[in-house]
């Protein structure tokens, strides 16, 4: 078919050069026409035309340069002295100089991106708000600590009082930092503001779901609805429970006053309420999501895939890598799973891995027609065990932001509500219900530390009473 459009031919884009025209692909519900290319590095590729014009693509893929190769580099004020020996994470990290002296460890993608020039040597003087331990950091109760330390916690009077401690001395070496700031951040947004001056022995479960309604309707800024979600409401709850757990182990409250929340009870918990797929929904989407790709078109729409068919969460498939999936034996080793995080309040959230343990540390099956798809991809890509099965070659795991974001787009594309990765899994769990599986074997599968959890969640609910229950066992026998 003659193109009527217009014609990229000799047309230089970063260092691509289009060579001519090279026919058309189906991307979605669009066709789109594929342009064949010709690298300054030497490579021929096919490029989508929208990505060339847009100039979101600007080679074959050579201009994402190994740390080793960056070296002697200037970036403002920091020269690279080569790749960092001792990065522990699964970023691109090189070690710079910077012109004051000083070295640093910094991120491949912020040199490139002009976001880091220096080793802070230019920057004002202030205190790290990362650190919440000194961003919260309180004379005052300093000595509240101290006494606490040495027995006496009878000065502790306030959940603001307590929390301080908890943090600092309760948490530390029982749990991982980045749960303590966690907590911590979730404490300072969430709780104090309505909760942290009141005091410990007052608290009382009435009080507990006047503030849980007041935060269901808070505003949160980037959701769909503008409100915090249950499923946050629940997170929030549960971090207080926590603490004053165990402010009730110290003896400083006599019951845990969450333990008599009835909040979620108003709500219907049935299996009636359903958040997962019927099957006539996922032959409508599952189309549009598989055609999910990244600029080098690799076929990011595969960890959707592996929520619906393996019960998996996306943050565990962002994480898998080539050597965590055994086709002999055709099961995932679901080993790690990739936590948002971030260096400094006002920088951009990064993604890194943190080790599974427990029960969540498991093997998954794989469903066979999933293990064939698996092998392709990854011999269509040359995937190195080392690589990320949703990242191609790069050595970051993929964006999970990026991809809920994705399949919220797609799931409005098919006139759908918005589908969540927590719907594919529930999907992925209805189906074992509703195949026999019990319980037990849906929680070990999934990672749940109790099968109760599967049973609240995806059991059918009983509504029968006592008498219809008999009439059910003994029918109309009546001698």
């Amino acid at each position: 078919m003659a193109r009527t459009g217009r014609d990229l031919t000799g047309q230089k884009f970063g260092k691509l050069t289009v060579l001519g025209f090279g026919g058309y692909e189906q991307n979605t519900r669009q066709r789109v026409a594929m342009w064949n290319c010709h690298c300054d590095c030497g490579n021929d590729c096919q490029v989508e035309g929208y990505l060339l014009a847009s100039g979101r693509r600007k080679s074959c893929g050579c201009i994402r340069r190994a740390a080793g190769q960056m070296e002697g580099e200037r970036f403002g004020k920091l020269v690279v002295l080569g790749e960092d020996p001792d990065n522990q994470t699964t970023l691109k990290k090189v070690l710079c100089r910077c012109d004051c002296g000083n070295i640093r460890s910094v991120a491949t993608r912020d040199l490139k991106s002009g976001k880091i020039t220096s080793c802070g040597c230019d920057e004002p003087l202030r205190h790290n708000p990362s650190d919440f331990l000194e961003r919260q950091y309180d004379v005052e109760l300093e000595s509240l600590r101290q006494a606490f330390r040495q027995g006496n916690f009878t000065q502790i009077h306030t959940l603001k009082e307590w929390v301080y401690v908890w943090i600092r001395e309760v948490l530390q070496g029982v749990v991982k930092p980045t749960t303590i700031r966690m907590y911590a951040e979730t404490m300072e947004h969430h709780i104090f503001p309505a909760l942290g001056e009141e005091q410990l022995q007052e608290l009382s479960g009435e009080q507990l779901e006047d503030w849980l309604e007041l935060l269901s309707r808070q505003s949160v800024t980037g959701t769909r609805t503008g409100k915090m979600t249950e499923g946050t409401v629940r997170n929030v709850l549960s971090v207080l429970s926590g603490s004053l757990r165990d402010a009730q182990k110290y003896g400083l409250i006599d019951s845990n006053p969450c333990l008599d929340v009835h909040f979620f009870e108003k709500k219907d918990q049935s299996s009636d309420c359903r958040s997962w797929l019927q099957p006539e929904q996922i032959r409508q989407l599952e189309p549009v999501l598989v055609s999910y790709k990244d600029e080098d078109g690799y076929p990011l729409g595969l960890g959707f895939q592996l929520v619906l068919y393996t019960g998996i969460t996306l943050s565990e498939a962002a994480a898998l890598r080539w050597k965590d999936v055994d086709f002999q034996e055709k099961i995932l080793n679901i080993r790690y799973f990739v936590a948002m995080k971030r260096t400094r309040l006002e920088d951009e959230r990064v993604y890194d891995l943190e080790k599974l343990t427990g029960r969540k540390n498991r093997k998954v099956p794989v469903p066979d027609f999933m293990v064939q798809m698996l092998k392709s991809i990854k011999e269509r890509y040359q995937g190195n065990l080392e690589d990320f099965v949703l990242g191609n070659q790069a050595q970051e795991p993929v964006r999970v932001d990026r991809m809920r974001a994705a399949l919220q787009r797609r799931s409005h594309m098919c006139g759908m509500d918005t589908v969540t990765p927590r719907m594919l899994r529930d999907t992925y769990a209805m189906r074992a219900v509703q195949a026999g599986a019990t319980s037990d074997l849906i929680a070990q599968l999934m990672g749940f530390a109790s099968s109760q959890q599967v049973i609240r969640r995806y059991m059918p609910a009983n509504k029968m009473n006592e008498r219809e229950l008999l009439d059910r066992m003994f029918g109309n026998r009546t001698s």
